[in-house]
């Protein structure tokens, strides 16, 4: 039931005719096959239904799971640990087209993941993550209480787009220094990640193991900050307007000697355009680092810009895009 990619389009939502099958309990052949025939775990954009899915229940003042807004999509991503979720703000960050989060690899053998994309069409059937697991010597897993092998998930499959046009998917997996490189080799969590290797080897997909306590703390406090919460035609339609170029001009040349709060206040004087949307402006052109600014440090609009903002981008979307395959972050 993968829906094609192509199908994508701003406004258009997926909705179901009915409540989804709940994940909680005890699984079942009759509740697996309806997530599967409901979408769960399928689909590009807009369309995408992740397999696991945060809801009420499972909330708890001890949790680090919720979901974060995905304008630009037309859903929302759901996250299971601080981890994932400031890798999915840095992953759109560096400028992933998409972002399917609890992205499943199913037991049995299934599409291509970029099937339905540009570019996928002719991608080889993939041997279910059984397979691969028995080739490893490895046991798979079932789901608590039954036979049924268990659906294990990527943390993230993102979608990118090569300088000449063409698309490409990277895996991106969560696990801390200290359990990735612990010394038992049969920990599970091990396991795991050498199943889900195998399997984006065999399915010719980058894959990079991401240890997100290393990430700037305050780098991640002003990505949740600045991040567009508007539709990504909108967002298009203010980086090509002139007064946003006009405003663009102004922070590049005087923003490293006054603060951005003199300067937007003075374009706001001098336009008659509203304060609060070139406030707006603002964090678009650090999202976007049209303005060039080390998001790394503390955001504060009453001093002058830091530039440096863009060399990083450019780092770490060259060690993640274009770096060697499966090398940790």
């Amino acid at each position: 039931m993968n829906w094609n990619a192509f199908d994508f389009a701003p406004g258009d939502f997926a909705r179901g005719r009915l409540g989804p099958p709940s994940q909680t309990g005890e699984m079942s052949i009759k509740k697996l096959t309806e997530l599967i025939k409901a979408g769960y775990g399928q689909g590009h954009f807009q369309r995408y239904k992740p397999w696991l899915r945060v809801t009420k229940r499972d909330y708890s003042p001890n949790s680090n799971v919720g979901h974060l807004p995905a304008p630009t999509v037309g859903r929302a991503h759901h996250y299971r640990s601080r981890a994932e979720r400031d890798t999915i703000l840095l992953v759109k960050w560096l400028g992933a087209i998409d972002v399917r989060d609890a992205y499943p690899v199913w037991p049995w053998g299934h599409p291509h993941p970029g099937d339905g994309l540009g570019g996928f069409t002719n991608s080889p059937y993939q041997p279910g993550l059984l397979t691969v697991a028995k080739a490893a010597g490895i046991d798979h897993g079932r789901f608590p209480g039954t036979k049924l092998p268990y659906v294990a998930t990527i943390d993230i499959m993102s979608t990118w787009r090569r300088v000449d046009g063409t698309l490409e998917l990277i895996a991106f997996e969560n696990k801390p220094e200290a359990i990735a490189y612990a010394p038992d080799p049969l920990l599970r969590p091990k396991e795991r990640l050498e199943l889900t290797q195998r399997y984006c080897a065999s399915a010719q997909i980058k894959r990079i193991l991401v240890h997100a306590e290393k990430f700037p703390r305050e780098l991640i406090v002003n990505l949740d900050l600045i991040e567009p919460t508007w539709p990504l035609t909108a967002q298009e339609a203010s980086r090509n307007s002139s007064a946003y170029r006009r405003l663009i001009d102004l922070l590049s040349i005087h923003g490293y000697t006054k603060s951005p709060f003199e300067l937007i206040v003075s374009q706001a004087s001098d336009t008659g355009i509203p304060i609060s949307l070139l406030w707006t402006w603002f964090y678009l052109a650090l999202w976007y680092q049209d303005v060039d600014h080390d998001i790394r440090a503390p955001l504060k609009t009453w001093m002058p810009l830091i530039p440096g903002g863009r060399k990083f981008q450019h780092q770490i979307r060259k060690d993640w895009v274009g770096g060697t395959n499966g090398q940790p972050i």
